[in-house]
């Protein structure tokens, strides 16, 4: 059996093209099939085209550079993502997904949380909990050179990875359930510094293949 994911891409800040190649590089082989695309009404098509992930890489919300704002996903758009999580789908949220308008309470609630700001880049490193958990299998604590998001998150989620700054502590990477369906949020990835980390890369990998489930 093939898994079909489908990489959304788009927004602003952030270099896509680049973390597409790395996603494919990382994840693709003979059992997974990765459709990227820059349209969001991707997102209605979910069902037809039998999609099994969904990972989504964008940095929108109203974000702006250059005086050119990155609108939020439409009404339309994220209400057909939601309805299809809750029958099933699976959610891989990737860094700046968490960039939302303030207004998008449907797509907070879905991935788990909202971004709020961070500081300039710096090494920080981002550490497993002592609970057990297929993501972190094997996946001990790794320094990267990132965005430190500090954001707003649902008190359901279960956390799995945190990073320390001046004493507090914030969530890094966090899974929660939705409806029959599952989501995953790993915060780090802002440049080719953090994809060609080995123990991203193999958290991005084993995040992909939880979701997924067993493949025949």
């Amino acid at each position: 059996m093939t898994v079909k994911i489908l990489l959304l891409l788009g927004g602003v800040h952030h270099d896509f093209a680049g973390f597409a190649a790395a996603f494919q590089e990382i994840v693709g082989d003979g059992s997974h099939a990765i459709t990227t695309t820059y349209d969001g009404d991707a997102l209605l098509r979910l069902h037809e085209e039998d999609v099994d992930v969904v990972a989504l890489y964008t940095c929108l919300g109203g974000a702006k550079k250059d005086n050119v704002v990155a609108e939020d996903l439409t009404a339309a758009q994220t209400a057909a993502l939601v309805d299809w999580v809750r029958a099933g789908g699976s959610l891989l949220a990737l860094h700046a997904a968490t960039v939302l308008r303030e207004e998008n309470q449907a797509m907070r609630t879905l991935i788990g949380g909202r971004f709020l700001s961070h500081p300039p880049q710096f090494d920080f490193a981002v550490s497993p909990l002592a609970r057990k958990h297929p993501l972190t299998d094997g996946v001990g604590s790794f320094t990267v050179h990132d965005e430190f998001y500090m954001q707003e998150f649902n008190p359901e989620v279960a956390i799995h990875m945190t990073a320390e700054d001046r004493g507090i502590v914030y969530p890094m990477v966090w899974t929660k359930d939705e409806g029959h369906g599952q989501v995953v949020y790993i915060a780090p990835g802002h440049t080719a510094t953090t994809w060609t980390t080995e123990s991203y890369r193999q958290l991005l990998r084993q995040s992909v293949r939880w979701l997924a489930g067993p493949v025949d």
